[in-house]
């Protein structure tokens, strides 16, 4: 995604590589890339570090520039926050960053059930986490 210029880069140092914790894909095309952190960011306020990391991974996307923190939270009342990227200059929208709670006593109790109801509930969360809301 980034890589020096080899004609500026006077002390040859490796080119930096940010990767995304998730790459979800369809066919081979990424349709979103998501990071985990363990951070409960409804409790705590997001750090800077992590959304210039979120917004390189939006913007890297031409298709669909949004990119996703998952963060747990034993918080019911945690809903997702998204935050738009706007050109700095004309305002447009280029992209946006999601940050999604991942409801820990939620995640326990699908896990305690197997049933198909359970299955069911585990695959529309997973969607939820990846995709955001319907």
């Amino acid at each position: 995604m980034m890589r020096y210029d080899p004609n500026y880069n006077p002390q040859r140092r490796p080119s930096p590589t940010p990767r995304p914790d998730y790459a979800v894909k369809q066919n081979g095309r990424v349709l979103t890339l998501l990071d985990a952190k363990y951070r409960d960011l409804w409790q705590r306020s997001l750090p800077r570090e992590m959304l210039y990391q979120l917004v390189v991974y939006a913007i890297s996307q031409p298709h669909r520039p949004i990119a996703s923190i998952l963060y747990p939270t034993a918080e019911r009342q945690a809903k997702e926050s998204r935050i738009n990227i706007q050109d700095p200059v004309r305002g447009t929208k280029l992209g946006q960053v999601c940050l999604r709670p991942v409801n820990l006593q939620r995640v326990e109790q699908m896990l305690s059930t197997n049933d198909h109801q359970g299955r069911a509930d585990r695959y529309a969360e997973a969607h939820r986490l990846a995709f955001g809301e319907r």
